[in-house]
């Protein structure tokens, strides 16, 4: 038998979840609901360190924090469990399973049949609702890690030792990981734009803590010196950047949602990682649909063309505006935390 407790419990697996998570809870406490972060300690120890530090940072009260392993041999049970992605050994840990969004790439994983488990799943916008084909359980809310930047409460600056040269225009290259991932391929090239441009790179955490992305990582440090790992720095990057310059990384829409200018790098074997399941991208993902209204660089020469102070970015403007809305977040209107947690706490009326 296991023990029944009224908390909503929210699953992690990095510290960015939390990031996702944040404004969520936030309103749920609010309104007197218990909230837990759950941490799964079980995965490779470099991504339970990462988040144990991150956790060390988070203030917010009334927000307890427990371990996956804890759960499990106790056989705790929640009312509610929210989780980025569906996990079958969370499946006896609560009542009500919630998905939230944490990204848009990649169809073949976040469209996959494991949506179906979900009881309800917390969209950002019309394309994914309309993409999962899961009726009314697919619940447009907006996307809640995007309340600070239209509220504007998130931090400014950008932190004094990435040494940022205000003369300089801001390059934040934010590449996704493994295969799909243009380090390989470009990390030597863009840190020739040193000179010009005060360059950033904001790296995924399956390159900064997976064992596998260990030779990805050394070309990062090695090419591309100003490295940020804070996942609570995002919108500040996003508010400094100049350009954001990014591969086949859900990040493409972070930026467009900020508004901000996106060149996409290609590589000569990027097409036959996309090709009979190579990998969970594909042609009609969004985040290669997209190329076809962002400037996408072959080479040194095309980079720096974009770069260019006459490339016609306002041409593309409309087009990147239709993105931001029907991808992205359906309101732009910084209440998606709020809208997100009156689903959970309907959710729960349901139940009892």
């Amino acid at each position: 038998m296991r023990a029944q407790t009224d908390c909503v419990a929210f699953f992690m697996e990095t510290s960015f979840h939390y990031q996702v998570y944040r404004n969520i809870i936030s309103h749920l406490i609010s309104h007197n609901v218990a909230c837990e972060l759950v941490v799964n300690d079980l995965i490779e120890p470099a991504f339970v360190n990462e988040m144990i530090s991150g956790l060390r940072k988070i203030s917010m009260p009334g927000l307890a924090c427990v371990s996956l392993s804890s759960v499990i041999k106790s056989g705790k049970k929640y009312r509610c469990m929210i989780s980025p992605y569906y996990l079958q050994y969370l499946e006896k840990t609560a009542d009500i399973h919630i998905r939230t969004l944490y990204g848009l790439a990649k169809n073949q994983w976040n469209h996959a049949e494991w949506n179906t488990q979900y009881d309800y799943i917390l969209c950002y916008s019309h394309y994914t609702q309309a993409s999962l084909q899961c009726g009314d359980k697919a619940i447009v809310v907006g996307n809640p890690r995007f309340d600070d930047w239209h509220n504007k409460t998130y931090q400014k600056a950008l932190p004094s030792e990435l040494n940022i040269n205000p003369a300089k225009p801001t390059l934040l290259y934010a590449p996704t990981y493994g295969d799909l991932s243009s380090l390989p391929h470009w990390a030597e090239k863009l840190g020739r734009l040193r000179q010009e441009y005060n360059i950033i790179a904001k790296l995924h955490h399956g390159t900064l803590y997976r064992e596998s992305e260990r030779s990805a990582l050394k070309l990062a440090q090695r090419y591309l010196k100003n490295i940020v790992s804070d996942n609570d720095l995002t919108l500040t990057l996003l508010e400094q950047a100049d350009y954001v310059v990014t591969d086949n990384s859900g990040f493409i829409f972070d930026a467009i949602h900020a508004d901000k200018k996106v060149i996409l790098l290609n590589w000569k074997e990027m097409g036959k990682l996309l090709a009979d399941n190579a990998s969970y991208s594909s042609p009609d993902s969004p985040e290669q649909k997209v190329r076809a209204y962002l400037p996408v660089a072959e080479d040194m020469q095309e980079i720096r063309d974009y770069l260019s102070a006459d490339w016609p970015w306002g041409e593309i403007a409309p087009a990147l505006q239709n993105i931001k809305t029907e991808y992205c977040d359906a309101f732009n209107d910084g209440m998606a935390g709020l809208r997100a947690a009156l689903v959970i706490i309907e959710a729960l009326r349901e139940q009892r």
